[in-house]
Formats: C-alpha cells, structure tokens, sequence
C-alpha cells in the first residue's frame, strides 16, 4: 500500500488488493487493519468502503459497487482521510482477512503482511495550515553537528547525572578483582545490590583478603540534603556515606559509574565527591497500557533508571486500549482489558489497535498482557530495593474504555443469575445518549460519575492496589487518576447524569467531573493517600485554577508548555497560587515524541520533536528558555520570551516537587522502540532533575551552554552509549551531516569514533558502501548518508540542495 502527500484537507491512501488464492473472490471478505485516527471520506463509487470502526480500528469491504476479484488479478482501492502524516509509521498496520462461509458465519482470521510504499518528496513533511516543519536534510544536520567537531577530553568522574562537587587530591586507585565489603546495619540491601553489580559488569567478587576495601557509612547528612553523599577514594580505600540508606545508595551508584568509564583500567582517581540532588521527585513514566511493557523488560528498565539515579517510576497502568493490572474480585479487567484482538461485540476482548492484530492469544502481541497481582508485587519490591518508588496510574473518568467493556461484560456475566452482583462495578449507563470524541477519536471511553457503582470501583481498585504495596512491604503514599482529556459532551445526554445535577444543585456538566475528582480525593484520603493526576484536574474550562482543589488536594502534573499554544504559563501560575506540580514539560519531557521530522524516525509529533538535547535544555526555573523552537522550527528568541511571561515566585519553587520524563505508547510496538525512545533522552532528564540550575542558564545562547552541551553530548557518546551497548540495550544514535560546497563533499558526525558511509547514486547506504574519511571532490547531489556506531546505525540523511 502506499500514502501519498499531505494536500490541503488530507491524504490519500491506495492498497492494492492481489489475489493470490487460486479462485475467485466474492464479496464474503472484510479486511480489518489499523491506522491513524482519521474521518473516512466516503466515496459513494468505490467498488470497496472503508470506515473507522473505533479510533485505530478500520475495515474495508466490497460495496455494492465491487465485482468479483478473479484469481491473481488486483484491485487498487484509494480513499481520502481528513488530516495529516508525516512518518512512514504512520502507514496502516496489523491488517487481517475475515473470510464468511457460505452460510454467513466467520473463518478463523488471516493475517496479511502490509507491504507499505514510503513517503515520497519533502512534501510529506509538513502539515495542512503549519509552516513547513524543520526537515533534517543533510546541510541542516551538518550545522547542528559542527557544535560537536571540538574533542572534549573527559574523566571517569564525568557520569550522569554530573555530580556537584569533587575535590581532587592526587594518585590513583586501581580496582582489583577482589575486595572487601564493610557496611554499617541497615544498608545491608545496598551492600548486596552493589556486590551484585560488581560482578555483574566488571567480574569483581568479594573476599576476605581483596586488596581493595570498600566501607558503606550510614549517619551523617551531607549538605542537608536526604540524598546527599559523599564519596571519598583513597589509598586502598573507598568510602561512601550519607544520612541514610538511599543516600549511600546514591553514592553507590557513582563508583559504579565511574569503574564503567574506565572499564579496561578501572583506575579511579583519589578524590573526595560531594554530592546531592536539586530534586526530590526524579520520575519516567512508562505508559504500559496502550502497548504492554513485560514484567522481565520493566525490571531491566528499574535497573537503568536506578543507574541514572531516578527515583520514582510512574506507571500508566489503564487506558482505552487496556487495562495492564490483576485486581482480584474484577477479573474481567484482565481477562477482557487486557487483550486484543477480533472481535465484533467486544464482549471477551477489546478491539485491536495500534496494530495489535487479531489474535487475543498471541503472547508476544504488544497489545496483550497485565501483572499478575504476584507480578505488580515483584516489581514494587525491586523497584524499592533500588530506592524508586512505583506511583500507580488508573486513569479515569476518561481514557477508560478498557474498564467499561470489562465491566460490562461482568454486567452481562451475572445480569440473569444475581442482578444485583451485575451493577455492583458498572461503569457506563447503557441509555446514554451522550454524543462526544475524546482526543484519541473514542465516542464510548468515559465513566458514567452519576452511578454509585462507579464509585464502589473505585474503592475497589484502590483498596486492592494498596494491599499489593502493603504485602509487598513498600510504602503507597501518592495515587495517580489520570483525569485528562474528558472530552466535552460527555454526560450531556445521560438522563440519570441530568437527574444527579439536579440533586447535587449542578448547572454544568462539567461540574460532574470536579464532584467525581473530589468523591475520589476522599476515598484516597481516607487511605492517607494523596491524589495526584495531570493539570487538568487543577484546571478550569478558561485554563485558570480550579479553587476547588487548590492547596496540597492534588499534585498535579504540568505538560503544556508548547509556546505556540499559549499555555505555557499554566504551570508556573498553578505553582505561584499554591498548587503542588511536577514538571512535564511536552516539548522537552515526552519522550515519545520523534528524535525529529525525518520520516524514518519513529515516534509521535503532535507537540514537536524531542531528542536528548530537548531533556538537557530544560531549565526548571525558567521553563520559557527551555523550548528554542516552535512548531514550525522556527528560533523563539528565549531571553525576550522569559523576560515578559509569568515567572516563578519563591512560594511557586517551594511547589514545584519535581521533574518526570514521559513515554506513552501509541507509536511503541516492542521494548526495542521503547528503549529506543529513552535511550539516550534519559541522561538529559536525570542531568536536569538532579542539576537544575546549570551554570549556562543565565546565557543559553552563550559559550557556557556551548561548553556544557559539548561535554553533554561528549559524555553520551564516549561513556553512556559504550555501557548501553555491553547491557544490548538499542539505544538511538544521530544522523550525520552532509554539505557539498565548491563540488566538495564534506560529511560530519557528533560521535566522533562512528563511521560514515555514504553514497553517490540515490541508494541507500549501508554496511558495505563507502567509508567516508576526509573531504573529497564532488560533483553529484545524490548523496546519502547513514551513521555506524556500537552496532548501531542511523537513519539516512539525504542531501536534498536549495532550489
């Protein structure tokens, strides 16, 4: 199949249907498939019609229109979908056959491999009524690349995220393979995580006798700080502690650090290092909903995190496309919320999206799977010996569609043996009238409030919740509702909806959302629980503060901060009037937002495109500098940006508790788009969060930045993408730059040790073409580019010249 450019008003789609069956085909088939959420322009002379079922879901089948297909011949069916693309993953996906049997019933599904024709010309990359967005053409991925021609000599004290203070004292200490281990009660667990590491990635194991002494100290508070420590290295010696076991942890994780900087050596230098974090929430949230993330593949991702020392991993657990978390006593949240697959009632299963496919059996689909309760346990006792805390997410009153066909499958389970059990936990008022579109394009994923039994779910879900954390032995102490993008006219035709307004002296019905957020800040609170949820919640229509949950009600986290819309001041006014935020800034925070506009990148780019250096560009305290381009690519002058928009107060930076990377799934299809989305975003996110004030940030045009973006990128390449590779972990590496002046060709990278190949010719380059080594004469613009590096290869860059 293949997609054609972005016209005014739309794309065109065109699959090509060839039948390869040996006999004709009647009009007895249906072909399911998932694509974008986009209207379907009918087209009434189409010999097939194509139509959204729900949000990603689509079918296609012969209309009235269509004749039979005879064996090997093809049909090209084209039509028209409202909007824009900009990536070749955006093509249909995870397209299936239904066949109908002479007497009209289904045959087993069968799945068809979609051949998708890649986007054509640079007119693909923009968008109907937007600027043309920055596409990386090979002399633009230059420019950027030459910041990073400058060799930056580094040490093995250069980790992440920096540490604040080192004192050096001369000589240096050779790590052998054996040593011993002294450590103070209570960091019994730190002592076992850090032998475990030790012989893990460096082979060293502990013994009587070992040459080096390693002491683990637990009493004194370094810079008044509960995560503060203090790592000295010295003649045989190395000594870490802090106020508590977290801290020593923290301290841990820097020797670890810099003996994995100097693997062949492991020669440390004597030296003494203060250090501790700005802030106290350093999070990523893991959106496991949409596609699942595995038990073991989450685990792998604790450990890295906990490297990077971030301490709370944020768990979007339930969403319309699933529901990812055992509740006993609610089975069908699993047995029906947590798989996908054909279906044309969704009474055992949800439909299939974002290209799950048809089999609600297949293990290894993205779109089945949940925790088992022993599961979910697991993962909070691992996370914890790692010092991160695990904030459970289930979104609600939107974004649950999962829990609404799970419910009502429970309500058709029991509705003729024991009505009563039937409506314990329903969720949706069948005679809802209610006519809406959610930002996902779903007409049916928000919770009917005016029923009681939405509230009895709720408590359910919360009290089993809580018993995890209490067997697991880990302290629940913020639950996270979601609470985002109710769509408008949700209730507004629900009877029973109307009938409670009255009774609780409503006018709106959007007041039936804030009397829900407050129904279950007291079921929370009663638990000694603090409801966090994103800015909406805090939020009235005209995107001012909502007194009604003003003060410590509700953490709230912030993610609009995307200039061009105008919001961007949202979070720093909530902050200033009292309110509790986390920062998650969209434009420098989602992370899975593309790396950039090339077509073969993957990712979303609703709100732009987010690379490492977007993490490290966030300035906490002046988020307005933090965002150097708009929608359109084009420079947003920062200085005069921050010097007239709503600065922070002194109560305002009291409120803001923290700083969280986000990676929602919509685009993921494995854990290795996962890891790729992370890696190497992450280290400019844990850079930050512990480092908010960088010496640049009152110059961030100037050399300062200049420097310190260098040895940033230096430290990525040199020391973190070398780790990431011995740990398998596929991990992103950049494009590099082409640029064709006076018939010379010039290519560059910012990872100096990678190679270059190249070609002349229009093909694609790749392992075997030419090794580029220094600047040659040139007298063609088909030039293409890719980056080779640890393993690892980049996207094509194109030199595409000025017309």
């Amino acid at each position: 199949m293949g997609q054609n450019g972005v016209e005014q008003g739309g794309y065109d789609s065109h699959f090509t249907l060839v039948n390869r069956s040996g006999k004709v085909l009647d009009a007895n088939w249906v072909i399911y498939f998932s694509q974008n959420p986009a209207e379907v322009v009918h087209d009434s002379s189409s010999p097939v019609t194509v139509e959204q079922i729900s949000a990603t879901h689509y079918r296609m089948y012969p209309s009235h229109n269509y004749t039979p297909l005879q064996a090997e011949d093809s049909l090209t069916v084209s039509f028209r979908c409202r909007g824009g693309i900009v990536k070749n993953s955006n093509a249909p996906e995870g397209a299936y056959l239904v066949m109908r049997d002479k007497n009209g019933r289904e045959l087993q599904p069968i799945t068809i491999p979609v051949d998708a024709t890649p986007l054509q010309g640079e007119g693909q990359w923009s968008r109907p009524g937007v600027k043309e967005l920055p596409y990386p053409d090979g002399e633009r991925v230059y420019r950027e690349n030459s910041r990073f021609t400058e060799a930056v000599a580094l040490t093995n004290t250069d980790i992440f995220p920096s540490v604040k203070e080192v004192v050096h004292h001369g000589g240096s200490l050779t790590f052998t393979k054996s040593y011993r281990l002294l450590f103070d009660e209570g960091l019994q667990s730190e002592a076992a995580l850090l032998r475990e590491q030790l012989k893990q990635l460096f082979n060293s194991e502990e013994s009587a006798d070992g040459a080096t002494l390693i002491h683990l100290v637990k009493g004194e508070r370094v810079k008044e700080n509960d995560e503060g420590y203090r790592l000295t290295i010295s003649e045989g010696v190395i000594e870490i502690g802090g106020a508590g076991s977290h801290a020593v942890f923290n301290g841990t994780q820097t020797l670890i650090a810099m003996l994995r900087n100097d693997r062949e050596n492991l020669t440390l230098p004597y030296v003494t290092i203060t250090d501790y974090p700005d802030l106290h929430h350093r999070g990523q949230m893991i959106d496991v909903a949409r596609n699942f993330t595995t038990k073991e593949d989450l685990l792998r991702l604790i450990d890295l995190f906990a490297s990077y020392k971030l301490n709370v991993l944020h768990l979007h657990l339930t969403d319309d496309e699933g529901w990812r978390l055992e509740i006993p006593g609610l089975e069908e949240l699993t047995t029906v919320g947590a798989r996908r697959g054909h279906t044309l009632d969704e009474a055992d299963r949800l439909y299939p999206a974002y290209g799950s496919g048809w089999d609600h059996e297949e293990p290894d689909s993205p779109g089945n799977g949940y925790y088992s309760r022993s599961d979910f346990i697991e993962i909070l006792r691992y996370a914890g010996e790692r010092h991160m805390k695990v904030i459970p997410e289930v979104d609600l009153p939107g974004h649950a569609r999962a829990a609404i066909k799970a419910m009502n499958a429970r309500y058709r389970k029991y509705i003729e043996s024991d009505p009563k059990m039937a409506g314990e936990y329903l969720l949706t008022d069948f005679d809802d009238r209610s006519e809406y579109l959610s930002a996902q394009s779903y007409t049916d994923n928000v919770i009917n409030v005016a029923l009681p039994s939405a509230y009895r779910f709720v408590q359910k879900v919360v009290d089993e919740i809580a018993a995890m954390y209490e067997e697991a032995g880990m302290e629940l102490s913020l639950f996270h509702i979601g609470g985002d993008e109710v769509p408008h006219g949700a209730w507004t035709g629900s009877d029973i909806a109307h009938v409670f307004m009255l009774e609780q002296g409503m006018t709106e019905t959007r007041e039936l959302k804030d009397f829900f957020v407050d129904q279950v800040s007291g079921i929370l609170r009663d638990k000694g629980l603090q409801m966090a949820a994103w800015q909406e919640v805090a939020l009235l229509p005209d995107e001012t503060p909502n007194p009604r949950f003003a003060g410590e009600n509700v953490l709230s986290y912030c993610w609009n901060t995307i200039p061009d819309w105008e919001s961007d001041e949202i979070t720093y006014r909530l902050a200033n009037e009292g309110y509790p935020v986390i920062l998650c800034n969209v434009s420098n925070l989602y992370f899975d937002l593309s790396y950039s506009n090339h077509p073969d990148e993957q990712g979303a780019y609703w709100g732009g495109f987010v690379n490492e250096y977007s993490a490290f560009n966030m300035l906490p305290w002046d988020i307005y500098k933090s965002v150097r381009h708009d929608m359109s690519g084009n420079p947003i002058d920062i200085i005069a940006a921050s010097a007239v928009k709503l600065p922070l107060t002194a109560d305002g930076i009291r409120n803001v508790k923290g700083m969280q990377g986000q990676l929602w799934a919509e685009t993921i299809r494995h854990f290795g788009m996962v890891e790729y989305s992370l890696f190497p975003k992450v280290t400019g996110l844990a850079e930050r969060a512990w480092n908010t004030r960088p010496e640049w940030s009152e110059d961030p045009h100037g050399e300062t930045y200049l420097e310190a973006v260098r040895r940033f990128n230096a430290k990525v390449v040199q020391h973190e993408m070398p780790f990431l590779a011995t740990r398998d972990v596929q991990f992103r590496i950049p494009q590099p730059g082409i640029l064709i002046e006076n018939e010379t060709l010039l290519l560059n990278a910012p990872i100096p040790e990678a190679e270059i190949r190249y070609t002349v010719d229009g093909s694609e380059p790749d392992r075997k073409s030419t090794l580029w080594s220094a600047p040659l004469p040139c007298h063609t613009t088909e030039v293409r580019a890719r980056l080779f590096y640890m393993g690892r290869e980049s996207v094509t860059t194109r030199y595409l010249p000025a017309e």
